[in-house]
């Protein structure tokens, strides 16, 4: 299976343009595969043997995260083998269970005191218009660092964004994000809109610190995710806000509805909200 296997990262690279990242994953599963498995013929698949594997890598000590990582890498190769005519059955790794966590995302209130920030260095205004990006349309923080201005639509609204696996969509901006935009892409004549002072690309790592630096100033705790929070703040505004599911899916670039409610499950904060609204107790006392 090993050259079947080199085949379909191959075709994934050049017909689906898959990235670096998503091939690297596709190798740690088919490493794991072969450690814990020890499976490299067709004729030895079976749904027995990779549930086996699976409960091979959670007694070894591997976290469900790891283990469900690993066999949805696999889980493509399988579904590649099957739709090639390799195999006559479809196999599936079963995934492992793991607890359901609500991640803590900023409130409005935390976002309100990160925006009310006033910078007052260029490294500073640099972050604050990332963040109002962020903010505004929910990206990831990866499509916000590679942004170019000549992906702005000034006169529409818009921005173009390079996805996961590079695909790109479009995303509305509001009135206000446009200004700090207009303000901040002004200020240097570099196509990268968040650039260095020589123009290239700004690490992670390095608007990682400035805006740690920023929720310290205001005083906020540093949210699950960082810069992840502020795409679910978005979407429970957005939704809070009578926004459709359909269209956040879409804003979101998600390919399901599920992964999209991943980012929206409910927390303490929204079921306080509606409690205080549907309580049977305060009904009757409103009465």
């Amino acid at each position: 299976m090993q050259a079947l296997f080199a085949q379909f990262c191959r075709e994934k690279q050049i017909l689906k343009n898959a990235t670096r990242k998503t091939l690297s994953a596709y190798a740690d599963g088919w490493r794991a595969f072969g450690f814990y498995a020890g499976c490299q013929c067709i004729e030895h698949l079976s749904t027995e043997r990779l549930k086996q594997w699976v409960l091979t890598m959670a007694s070894a000590g591997l976290k469900p995260g790891s283990v469900n990582s690993y066999a949805s890498g696999v889980n493509s190769f399988l579904t590649w083998l099957h739709d090639n005519g390799h195999t006559p059955t479809h196999f599936r790794v079963p995934l492992a269970s793991k607890p359901r966590r609500v991640l803590k995302t900023y409130s409005a209130q935390d976002v309100a005191r990160i925006v009310a920030y006033k910078p007052t260095t260029r490294t500073g205004r640099r972050v604050m218009t990332l963040l109002a990006l962020l903010i505004d349309t929910g990206c990831r923080i990866n499509e916000a660092l590679t942004l170019t201005r000549d992906r702005i639509d000034w006169d529409d609204l818009l921005v173009t964004l390079n996805g996961k696996g590079g695909k790109q969509r479009r995303a509305p901006i509001s009135v206000e994000c446009r200004k700090v935009l207009f303000r901040w892409v002004n200020s240097h004549e570099h196509s990268i809109v968040f650039c260095v002072k020589n123009g290239g690309p700004m690490s992670y790592w390095n608007f990682k610190r400035d805006f740690l630096a920023v929720l310290k100033a205001v005083g906020v705790e540093k949210s699950e995710g960082c810069f992840h929070a502020f795409r679910r703040f978005f979407g429970k505004s957005y939704l809070r806000n009578g926004g459709n599911p359909i269209y956040l899916q879409r804003l979101f670039g998600h390919e399901s509805m599920a992964m999209t409610q991943q980012y929206v499950a409910e927390d303490a904060e929204d079921l306080r909200g509606a409690h205080r609204t549907l309580s049977p107790l305060e009904g009757l006392k409103r009465r």
